[in-house]
């Protein structure tokens, strides 16, 4: 009875019990195998994070993206067409969704490097502390005030300042004062963005992000696609309507594309970017530098100071074209051809003009700037402008308004361009600049966040000295400083069975 009963709990038992021993067992096989053997403590995993421009098979994806006609690809839109005075609240965004579509490189500090690398939130702040001389609280206070203010002034249709009222193509447009209007618009509208992308923000931002791509959008709009030009240039000088500012215009309308697009990385800004590029490779003068219209033969230190910015964002966001990196190389010789002696530049000099015009500091800030932005910081006629600019000091602010160094430009335009060449230059200079500068534009902020001068009028002179005081205090962080190198660490030793996983 009992050895049936044994027989009964074997035959029903038996069949699982042998099976649970044998998962048992190979399951100790697998940890064995896996765990103790498969980590070679001799091995090593590296991760290597590469920007979307150094994978050729990425780019030339991207490439094939921007060259689809319009109908296969969301992101490129038709031809502009004439904008009328005010735009639909939807006309942005529809047209090109960056904020969806593109990845913002500002969100990570493993995708900002060299340049840009100051514009994340964490590297704000902490340029702030090393640079700003105690004064970092309240100027970025001041900046978030700025941008406030700026975006509360832009139109429905992403501009800032007057459209322009054309019934007519790119193709039969004449010289209006209308068409001054455009000009001043794209301008200013680019020197708006320029505030807002220094700060970091993107289409993706949550306070300005639809201002960022309002801004960008329009003057992607702005473009014409066959010459490349985001403004219509005069033909000749004078001019009747207005002062022609479109080599201003369009200069910074690329430098700001440029820059959105080393933010974004968004295809679409690509190549109205090299576009630009183009027209203002083929509008560089003999000398190296550029003048009015991209042809008249008089060479101009303010028109070729934006070209060089534009020049330096692009290279910056990772743009590789034919005749970039040559114009960039002959740029340096058109600084130097408008050089005077001893730290000062002509603001325009060339043949047809009898008595070559000086700059002053005015234009000693800009064009040392633009030797520093070429890599050049180190050249004789660097340092002879810095030592002229720390003999003349920061302009105060009355007497800046009430004397102007150059009547032709705003007391703004010199506080743009000298703070930023004495901050790339740093050391004890700096700290003296700085505790002139800020606290003085800090005081005559207005407390709706914006600045003008006691002689200037009108909404878009109030757009433009604030875009300027915006981007000046800004400096701390908007272009990393040439002495700071990034810190070299030795080479790492690799095995030939080293496992390397690559992000874009």
């Amino acid at each position: 009875m009992a050895k049936t009963h044994i027989r009964k709990l074997v035959d029903r038992f038996g069949g699982p019990a042998v099976s649970v021993a044998i998962h048992v067992i190979v399951i100790l096989v697998l940890v064995n195998v896996v765990v103790f053997q498969a980590l070679d403590p001799g091995r090593e995993i590296e991760v290597q994070i590469l920007e979307a421009d150094e994978s050729p098979e990425l780019e030339q994806e991207l490439q094939k993206l921007d060259e689809l006609p319009p109908d296969e690809n969301l992101l490129v839109a038709d031809e502009p067409e004439a904008l009328p005075d005010a735009l639909p609240d939807d006309f942005a965004i529809d047209s090109m969704d960056l904020a969806g579509l593109a990845v913002s490189a500002a969100d990570s500090p493993l995708v900002m490097k060299g340049l840009f690398a100051g514009r994340t939130d964490t590297a704000r702040t902490s340029q702030l502390k090393k640079f700003a001389g105690g004064y970092g609280e309240r100027v970025e206070a001041s900046v978030v005030r700025g941008l406030e203010w700026i975006a509360a002034q832009q139109t429905p249709g992403g501009f800032w300042g007057k459209v322009s009222r054309y019934n007519k193509t790119w193709h039969t447009r004449k010289w209006t004062a209308s068409l001054g209007n455009e000009q001043r618009t794209a301008r200013l509208t680019a020197l708006c963005l320029l505030a807002f992308l220094a700060h970091g923000e993107t289409p993706q931002s949550v306070e300005f992000g639809n201002t960022v791509q309002r801004a960008i959008e329009y003057l992607r709009q702005q473009q014409n696609p066959e010459t490349g030009l985001f403004v219509p240039l005069a033909k000749k000088h004078p001019v009747k309507g207005g002062e022609d500012l479109g080599v201003y215009a369009h200069a910074q309308a690329t430098y700001a594309l440029a820059e959105a697009y080393a933010l974004t990385r968004a295809p679409v800004l690509k190549r109205p970017v090299e576009r630009g590029l183009r027209v203002i490779i083929a509008g560089q003068l003999e000398s190296g530098a550029w003048g009015n219209w991209y042809q008249q033969d008089i060479s101009d230190s303010s028109a070729t100071s934006w070209q060089i910015q534009a020049f330096k964002a692009a290279a910056a966001a990772g743009i590789r074209m034919d005749g970039l990196e040559p114009a960039m190389k002959k740029a340096a010789d058109g600084v130097a051809y408008l050089y005077k002696g001893k730290g000062v530049w002509y603001y325009r000099k060339g043949p047809p003009i009898k008595t070559w015009s000086s700059g002053g500091p005015i234009m000693s800030g800009a064009m040392v700037l633009s030797l520093q932005l070429l890599g050049l910081q180190n050249d004789p006629m660097v340092l002879a402008g810095l030592r002229y600019m720390n003999d003349f000091g920061v302009t105060e602010w009355d007497t800046a308004w009430a004397t102007p160094i150059n009547k032709s430009l705003p007391a703004t335009y010199e506080w743009y361009y000298n703070t930023q060449a004495v901050f790339q230059r740093g050391g004890s200079r700096w700290k003296t600049w700085n505790a002139d500068f800020a606290p003085m534009l800090l005081n005559h902020q207005h407390q709706e966040g914006w600045w003008r001068g006691p002689n200037q009028k009108g909404d878009e002179e109030t757009l433009y000295s604030t875009s300027l005081c915006t981007l000046a205090l800004q400096v701390y962080y908007r272009i990393l400083p040439t002495f700071q190198h990034i810190e070299k660490k030795p080479p790492k030793v690799t095995f030939d069975d080293d496992v390397i996983i690559t992000i874009l």
